[in-house]
């Protein structure tokens, strides 16, 4: 289910109630950022973001109690870009997950900034063929990590874009 589709789905009205009763944002903040939300349709967290009302890492670190799953910061740490680049960007910007690397246990650590309950992991895990282990981002982490992903591959090709002189 995606959190976007359904305002009344039991997973958009537990994140809404979530922003709110961990301080995130006022009520009135969030009344607002859900018409923006309307408007543009970008993701409620993207829009809570963008307007400055919430820094990535405080949502991180809120969803990530919530959870109970430790944070990360896509920025910072090792994204294995062999296991990204199997799949389509389009896949994670959609889904709201991000394959970061292959794990010692045979897992691949998955960030997601939507609840990951037992279905998702099981749709990820058929996606990817691979168990799947979560920590917790901000939509907002997953779109830069795409980007990152798109501008090294684009990088990666120029000396043979490049014509000869």
């Amino acid at each position: 289910m995606d959190l976007e589709s359904d305002e009344t789905s039991p997973e958009f009205v537990a994140f809404d109630v979530l922003l709110v009763e961990s301080g995130l944002v006022s009520g009135e903040q969030l009344s607002r950022a859900q018409a923006e939300r309307v408007r543009s349709g970008a993701a409620i967290d993207t829009v809570l973001v963008s307007q400055g009302l919430v820094q990535p890492a405080a949502l991180r670190a809120v969803l990530a109690r919530a959870w109970n799953l430790p944070a990360l910061n896509l920025a910072r740490t090792h994204v294995d870009h062999q296991l990204v680049d199997q799949w389509p960007d389009e896949i994670y910007l959609s889904e709201n997950w991000f394959p970061v690397r292959d794990q010692a246990n045979g897992t691949v650590l998955v960030a997601t900034s939507r609840v990951p309950d037992a279905l998702k992991a099981k749709r990820i895990a058929a996606v990817i063929d691979c168990p799947v282990e979560f920590v917790v981002v901000a939509t907002v982490d997953i779109s830069a990590a795409v980007a990152r992903a798109v501008k090294r591959r684009t990088r990666a090709r120029r000396p043979f874009l490049r014509r000869p002189t």
